[in-house]
């Protein structure tokens, strides 16, 4: 048997045969094969040197016809290139990696060369044999750090591989620290530090650390790499950074005043592999401590998402038998399975408030339209001679259930939030664009202040989750729940908790709020630089619209940038394969925290029987993620305006809702929401202050 890869997101396990032999290679019997975060990015997102169908796997362990047990490297090198000559062989020209360029572990056989095979010694259990790959990784990155004895090193990452790097730096005598800002994840790995004696920390206001190492993608992780070393450090740059973040010169320049030796560590070599053997074997019960879990074959599929998201440490297959046991087998311990339920289990408890406003939701006396069309179209006018100012003025006397509405307080809030999706370069402007018109709206120099000023709307900002942290302000409200989403491309915009977490901000706002004066109407806006990939994600889900059809430019993407764009939305939706008719699962998997804020606000406000008005697209497939929560919500909703964002039309269609306005408006901000308040509030008046035939004395139509 084998697991192939045949295309993005599309792993099966089919029958095989034992390969026929060919010179140079020779063929084992794969026994144990750990699946790296690697792996998992194979399968989401492919690789440039990727090509279809293939075998993944490099983390092996297996055995010969004799029974001779081997680690595997898992390159396979010229020999002839300067870098081979030079013993930097995981540096050669002409690379070829197992499980990249050829078939690799993830199989019954697996054929490699003779040159990669590192023979096991007895005294390491298969299982901690797993490790030899990442071992000899960080050993890698140690040896260019030249680290000492009795040396302080910080490692930022409290992945799998910031543990081991801390396991090695023991092995080097140095004192390691590990920063980690996932409590969650500090909390599932509290077994594993108590057996070490390692240190993990969300944050230090420690310094002056000898050695610093980046075991995680975060570009702050890097940035606080530097800022934390003592004149004269040297800085393992170990982890790739995520795509198309900014570092400033700034941080640079202190490499430059303080000396600071930056080495980078790509891969390992043969030899590191080899030494890993030995370092594996001092302290192999705490590499067996890092295992997640050994799995049949059969369920790979299954933890690839958790894998890919960065949640557990290393599950390991187990290819021992032909009919291995579905179940998953914890090796002597639970700790992560066990744990990781009781961190769920704390987390959801919050959940009650999201149900107990959903519940508050109730639908709109459909007796009251009657009286209410019955006023307005005995106004002195023609039939309908209103057009859709008569339709608001019924909607909102239902809603108010009364014949003379009045708007008092109108309101409109902002939510601002940036997007990790953004790392795909789909957007025009980069994303600190966010923050900085965050700061316009507070200066009260962006379109939107004015809109709100002139048509006498209370506005508030909320940061629901902008990568930068703001000074006070009267008209900011912090419900900041992460700074930005992840990259929807890859793993799971943002976690369950976060996403129930960043609904109920949403809900505490409308409701701190409206405890200071009732709001009657209320306008939704939004920033955040990749936002309308979200939104477009979302409402294809829903709707099913086609992908490509539904892109659009957003801040203004070329021809390219749009292609590009639609590609991403495709790869995204065919990796989370979405139930199209649970609100909160998409919007954990592809949303934002800005529009988790505004569904939070939608249903708050409905359960108070305030009138809502969605701005554009962004807003509108808030909208209809409230809508699959909740679909009375309808009760509530004005479309402000048409966005020239096809996908919008296709949510309004999905809900029964019309756009009031058509302004070829394309802003967001909440403008077109601002603009429909006003012409709502008139409506209002219309309805209370014009008169009727009857006090007119005008004969009306016969």
């Amino acid at each position: 048997m084998k697991l192939v890869l045949s295309g993005l997101k599309k792993i099966e396990l089919v029958d095989s045969q034992k390969p026929a032999e060919k010179a140079g290679f020779k063929i084992l019997r794969t026994l144990f094969c750990a699946i790296c975060k690697t792996d998992a990015k194979m399968w989401s997102q492919g690789h440039r040197d990727l090509i279809f169908p293939r075998v993944p796997g490099h983390e092996i362990v297996a055995t010969d016809e004799l029974g001779n047990q081997f680690v595997i490297w898992p390159g396979s090198s010229c020999g002839t290139c300067v870098y081979c000559k030079k013993g930097r062989e995981n540096l050669c020209e002409d690379m070829k990696i197992l499980g990249f360029h050829h078939d690799g572990g993830f199989a019954k056989y697996v054929q490699v060369p003779e040159k990669s095979l590192v023979p096991l010694p007895q005294n390491i259990s298969l299982n901690a044999a797993c490790f030899a790959e990442p071992v000899g990784c960080v050993l890698n990155v140690l040896d260019k750090v030249r680290l000492k004895q009795g040396e302080r090193i910080i490692i930022y990452g409290g992945g799998t591989v910031g543990l081991i790097a801390a396991l090695v730096s023991i092995n080097f005598g140095a004192i390691p620290l590990i920063i980690e800002k996932s409590e969650e994840k500090i909390f599932s790995i509290q077994d594993f530090l108590k057996k070490t004696g390692i240190q993990c920390q969300k944050d230090t206001s420690d310094a002056d650390f000898d050695v610093a190492i980046n075991a995680c993608p975060d570009p702050i992780a890097f940035c606080l790499c530097v800022t934390k070393l003592a004149k004269g450090g040297r800085l393992g740059y170990f982890s790739g950074l995520t795509k198309n973040k900014n570092i400033e010169s700034n941080l640079l320049n202190l490499l430059h005043y303080k000396e600071i030796s930056l080495f980078g560590a790509y891969g390992l070599t043969r030899k590191h592999m080899e030494n890993s053997l030995n370092i594996i074997a001092l302290k192999q019960d705490f590499y067996e401590q890092l295992i997640e879990a050994v799995i049949s074959p059969k369920t790979v599929s299954d933890v690839l998402p958790d894998i890919l998201g960065g949640k557990p440490l290393k599950y390991i297959l187990d290819f021992n038998s032909d009919d291995t046991d579905d179940q998953i087998k914890s090796p002597e311990k639970s700790r992560s399975l066990n744990s990781n339920h009781t961190m769920k289990e704390k987390k959801t408890m919050s959940k009650s408030k999201l149900e107990t406003v959903v519940d508050a939701i109730t639908s709109n006396e459909e007796s009251f339209v009657a009286k209410a069309q019955h006023k307005i179209d005995n106004k002195t006018k023609p039939l309908g001679a209103l057009g859709t100012m008569e339709d608001l003025a019924v909607k909102i006397s239902v809603i108010q259930n009364t014949l003379n509405p009045v708007l008092k307080r109108k309101a409109l809030f902002v939510f601002a939030a940036d997007h990790g999706i953004v790392e795909e370069g789909v957007s025009a402007f980069p994303s600190e664009v966010t923050a900085q018109m965050v700061e316009n709206f507070l200066a009260g120099g962006a379109a939107i202040n004015v809109l709100c000023k002139h048509n006498n709307i209370d506005i508030k900002i909320i940061d629901a989750g902008v990568k930068v942290d703001f000074s006070d302000h009267p008209d900011l409200i912090t419900k900041k729940v992460r700074q930005g989403t992840r990259n929807f491309a890859i793993e799971a915009a943002m976690t369950k908790e976060e996403a129930i977490q960043a609904v109920e901000n949403g809900m505490d706002v409308f409701f701190e709020e409206n405890k200071k004066e009732k709001i009657d109407i209320l306008g939704l806006g939004e920033m955040g630089i990749g936002n309308t990939t979200s939104a477009t994600a979302i409402i294809c889900t829903v709707t099913g619209l086609a992908i490509k059809e539904a892109t659009g430019r957003g801040t203004g993407i070329d021809d390219k940038g749009l292609e590009h764009k639609s590609k991403i939305i495709i790869n995204a939706l065919n990796f989370h394969q979405l139930n199209k008719d649970n609100g909160l699962e998409i919007l954990q998997k592809i949303g934002g925290y800005e529009l988790a804020g505004i569904i939070g606000a939608v249903l708050a406000a409905a359960s108070q029987k305030t009138v809502v008005v969605l701005d554009g697209v962004i807003s509108t497939a808030a909208g209809l993620l409230a809508y699959l929560i909740n679909p009375k919500v309808k009760d509530y909703l004005i479309s402000g305006h048409k966005s020239i964002e096809v996908s919008q039309k296709a949510a309004l269609a999905f809900m029964g809702l019309q756009p009031v306005l058509d302004l070829s408006m394309r802003l967001g901000e909440g403008t077109g929401a601002a603009l429909t308040i006003d012409l709502v509030d008139a409506s209002c008046k219309i309805m209370r202050d014009m008169a009727s035939f009857e006090d007119a004395g005008i004969s009306g139509k016969k």
